[in-house]
């Protein structure tokens, strides 16, 4: 019975999971509760970019992913950094990684760029959190005046 209850448990979790947890985290200064995205707007903005969406998605081999996308909401071209991070079934925070969507490159004012992050195989994940870190200006050296 026990068996049976553990891999109705483990089911039900891979389900739910799968189905695209959605959610948001604030920054270090912001209330951290997780939720689900709102339609109407942003589910997360700060130092000049916002959240429009995120998902963590879990492919067949167990690898889990987390994709969206970012928006410049600012007046300047600038980078982002963001940061995903996985929750277990105690709350406690599994993996956690750092990114830059667009690499290098400085986002315009109004831009939208997708992004996405994979942390690999990870057992016993509850739900996922996206935090922006912050902002940065970046200098286009490559193709300036020579």
């Amino acid at each position: 019975m026990e068996r049976t209850m553990g891999r109705t448990l483990v089911i039900t979790l891979l389900t739910a999971f799968s189905l695209l947890s959605c959610g948001c985290a604030g920054s270090s200064q912001a209330d951290r509760t997780a939720g689900p995205a709102s339609k109407s707007g942003p589910c997360l903005q700060r130092d000049g970019f916002a959240v429009l969406y995120f998902r963590a998605l879990r492919d067949d081999y167990g690898s889990i992913s987390v994709v969206g996308e970012v928006k410049n909401i600012g007046s300047a071209s600038r980078g982002v950094e963001l940061q995903a991070a996985l929750r277990g079934t105690n709350g406690r925070v599994v993996a956690v990684g750092h990114f830059c969507p667009a690499s290098y490159k400085n986002i315009a004012p109004g831009e939208t760029w997708p992004f996405a992050y994979s942390f690999g195989k990870q057992e016993g994940i509850d739900h996922a959190e996206m935090r922006i870190v912050g902002a940065f200006r970046t200098l286009d050296v490559l193709n300036g005046p020579r």
